[in-house]
């Protein structure tokens, strides 16, 4: 879900010879469009990050909560200062701006006050799933969840996840909604010489290469 832009990603299941349901589960996905930044909890190096999120519910409520509160108490436009106290000691952690270090996505994600937050972080404490995939299985656990989660682990644990987004392909010249762009005969040409150039490398019969090319062509002269 792109609160920003109001639109959403739809991901199509396809679990043959799948062995992992929440690490890289995927073999390609195709998009409208790759964003920049994207919290990717599927990727390898997002799995610190899944294992917090465990530990964090298993430590108990009242313990994740306070790491909550944390957030919630330092992310208002006029306070983005952490000063902490331990044995004399003081770490002071100050939030600076996006120009020089790195942004966060979820950093504008409202970890106010918020009555059904607590509730589901409460139901996953009293159930204490043992691994990340019973922990997404929870009824009620949804973006929320995860993001808060993944918020406390990154800022206060350092466990950044990956912010790369997993899709591998978009669409050139059209989108699922049967709309297409309009295409200059540049670039018709160029795509209609590079999907056929993968279809001839292909271990297909001569014959299969030979129909599949004449069917792409047909497509993408309805298309553009």
């Amino acid at each position: 879900m792109n609160q920003v832009n109001a639109s959403a990603r739809r991901y199509h299941w396809f679990s043959e010879n799948v062995d992992d349901l929440v690490c890289e589960p995927h073999t390609s996905i195709v998009a409208p469009a790759k964003q920049n930044r994207l919290l990717n909890l599927t990727a390898r190096d997002s799995e610190n990050t899944r294992q917090l999120s465990v530990e964090f519910v298993s430590s108990g409520y009242r313990s994740l909560m306070k790491d909550i509160e944390i957030l919630r108490k330092h992310s208002s436009n006029l306070s983005k200062m952490i000063s902490m106290k331990y044995k004399g000691q003081q770490l002071t952690l100050l939030k600076l701006e996006d120009t020089e270090f790195k942004w966060h996505p979820v950093v504008n994600e409202d970890f106010s006050k918020s009555r059904y937050l607590e509730k589901i972080l409460q139901q996953l404490c009293d159930r204490q799933p043992d691994n990340y995939e019973r922990l997404l299985a929870v009824k009620g656990v949804g973006p929320k969840t995860v993001r808060a989660l993944s918020l406390v682990g990154e800022v206060i644990y350092g466990a950044e996840p990956s912010y790369e987004d997993p899709a591998r392909y978009s669409f050139a010249h059209g989108g699922k909604d049967g709309t297409p762009y309009a295409v200059d005969r540049e670039t018709y040409d160029k795509t209609v010489s590079m999907l056929a150039e993968a279809v001839k490398r292909s271990r297909i019969s001569p014959y299969e290469k030979a129909r599949v090319i004449k069917r792409l062509i047909g497509r993408l002269s309805r298309t553009c």
